[in-house]
Formats: structure tokens, C-alpha cells, sequence
């Protein structure tokens, strides 16, 4: 018990400041990364191009997976930081993670594709679940958009799932309104 102790006496002495540091960041980094998010969705529902039920559920949405995506950032940063200050040589984790993540890029390139298009149907408000759009050689109205995919129904009954990363021309027969230059 009087070792572990020491140990931790001997840990803050040697590097409290450094712990500090890395705590402080790590809330700071999670306070700015809300704010940010909270600015953004604020931004957005200022535009108000569909109902703003709509158009709060989409912000709301984006803002979910921006938090999501930023608190990795955060934690990896955040544990690097951590495993430096033990005298762990990081710079081969960051070689193995570069390594993996080419590995996993080259795997899953088209779910990379659909993930990103689909949040920029959703950033650029192309088209909204109840919309009557045509893509492709598909028209219907949208029952459903996800990250990855978009769900349609035609007047026949027929269900049509479209991966977003194939999606490349859209006609949205419901927005009517004209758009600003």
C-alpha cells in the first residue's frame, strides 16, 4: 500500500502540472465542441426552408454525430497526451493506427462514400422525409434518411433503397420555393 503511494506522490510531483493541463483540455475541449455544435444547429434553424420541425430534427441530427465524431477526437488526443506524458513513445501508435486505418479506408471505401454523401443530403437539405423526389431512374416519396441509405416509395407501393454514394442527380418535385443568389 506504502508503494502505491509513493508512486502516486512521486507521479503528481513529477508531472501534476502536466495531468492538470491534460484534464483541462480535455473539459474544455468537450465545453468548446457543444458550443460549437449548439451555434451551428442555431445557424441552421435560422434558414428555415422547411417546417421547422423539419428542420430541427435535421439539425439536431448533424449535431448528434458532429458531438459523436469530436468526443473521438477528444478521447484519442486525450489518451495519446496521457500515454506521452508516461514516457510511452507514441509515434509507432500513430504509424499502426495510419497503417489500420489506410487498411480499413481501402475496405470500406463505399461505406465511407454513403456516409458521406448522406450527411450532405442532409447539410445541403436536398430533399426530406415526405419529399416526392426522383433519383436516378427511381421517383417517390421518401419514407426514410439515414446516414447511409435513402428510402423510397413510389405509387405502385414499391419500396426503393438507394445508397447514398450512388445517388447523383436529384430532382425534389416539392420544394417550390426559388432559391436566393
Amino acid at each position: 500500500m506504502r508503494d502505491i503511494q509513493s508512486f502516486i506522490f512521486d507521479l503528481i510531483k513529477t508531472h501534476g502540472a502536466d495531468v492538470i493541463w491534460i484534464i483541462a483540455l480535455f473539459f474544455l475541449g468537450r465545453i468548446i465542441l457543444r458550443k460549437i455544435v449548439k451555434r451551428a444547429i442555431r445557424i441552421s434553424l435560422g434558414e428555415n426552408q422547411k417546417s421547422q420541425a423539419q428542420s430541427k430534427k435535421r439539425a439536431e441530427t448533424l449535431g448528434s454525430i458532429l458531438i459523436a465524431t469530436g468526443n473521438v477526437i477528444i478521447y484519442i488526443i486525450i489518451l495519446l497526451m496521457t500515454l506521452n506524458l508516461f514516457g510511452i513513445n507514441i509515434a509507432p501508435i500513430l504509424a499502426g493506427a495510419g497503417i489500420i486505418g489506410l487498411a480499413i479506408g481501402f475496405g470500406a471505401q463505399s461505406l465511407v462514400k454513403d456516409f458521406v454523401s448522406g450527411l450532405f443530403i442532409l447539410l445541403e437539405n436536398q430533399y426530406s422525409v415526405g419529399d416526392k423526389v426522383g433519383i436516378g431512374n427511381f421517383e417517390g416519396e421518401v419514407l426514410k434518411i439515414t446516414m447511409r441509405s435513402t428510402v423510397l416509395r413510389n405509387e405502385e407501393g414499391k419500396t426503393f433503397y438507394i445508397s447514398n454514394g450512388l445517388i447523383k442527380d436529384v430532382t425534389n418535385f416539392s420544394q417550390s420555393h426559388q432559391l436566393k443568389e
